[in-house]
């Protein structure tokens, strides 16, 4: 789906989460992706690319809203892909991706390990050695409100609460707004980070009002899709 002249949605359907909606945008040098996607997706997000008319190997940037595993799944893969490839994210998150630390979700289910069936072992752990073998290096540390001058204009929105170092990417020239979880549309609304999934709701609800500040045009939620406002 086409969002504006240089931005697309790439939408995924994921067993038991939903879909997911990763973002591509692009100028003449530069070809950039917001999120990774959960393991195993890597053919799935290749091929988006390549019909919506790029190469995944030609990736410059990818932008990391936060550090949770289901925007992260496919990190090393399309480092192997795009040997260019330069990892975004903020200062504050950098630490969760590059494995100086434990996740925070993660560690809290790591806390709960030996309560779990052995299902739910089995998919903590391989969430476990996903950060623990495969952690994500962050080339580029940004801070709010930090320009990068690419795709007509990006400014990184510091949206702390679902995480410490949660990210929002407004794109200026297309007035769209990409919010990771830091927002949700449910039955047509536009609603804030989920409690359930939130480390600092009071943090999560003042970055939910100033997303609502930028007064977008449109706007981008990784679990609900895109919205026009």
């Amino acid at each position: 789906m086409k969002l504006a002249n240089n931005i697309g949605l790439l939408t995924f359907a994921r067993e038991g989460m939903g879909s997911l909606h990763l973002v591509l945008a692009w100028d003449e040098k530069n070809l950039v992706l917001i999120d990774a996607g959960v393991p195993g997706q890597t053919d799935d997000i290749v091929k988006a690319i390549a019909d919506a008319g790029h190469k995944a190997e030609d990736l410059t940037h990818l932008i990391i809203t936060h550090q949770d595993w289901d925007h992260v799944g496919c990190v090393a893969d399309l480092r192997k892909i795009a040997p260019s490839l330069q990892i975004v994210a903020h200062a504050d998150e950098a630490e969760y991706l590059d494995g100086r630390t434990l996740p925070i979700k993660l560690a809290a289910r790591l806390q709960q390990r030996d309560t779990m069936t052995d299902e739910q072992k089995t998919a903590v752990d391989r969430w476990n050695d996903m950060y623990t073998n495969s952690p994500t290096p962050v080339h580029i540390e940004v801070q709010d409100k930090e320009n990068l001058p690419i795709c007509g204009g990006i400014e990184i929105v510091h949206v702390p609460g679902h995480t410490p170092g949660h990210i929002a990417v407004y794109f200026k020239e297309a007035n769209i707004i990409v919010c990771g979880d830091a927002v949700n549309i449910r039955d047509g609304q536009l609603v804030g980070s989920s409690p359930i999934f939130t480390h600092d709701m009071p943090q999560a609800e003042a970055s939910f009002e100033k997303i609502k500040d930028y007064s977008a045009a449109g706007i981008v939620a990784y679990h609900g899709g895109f919205m026009s406002l």
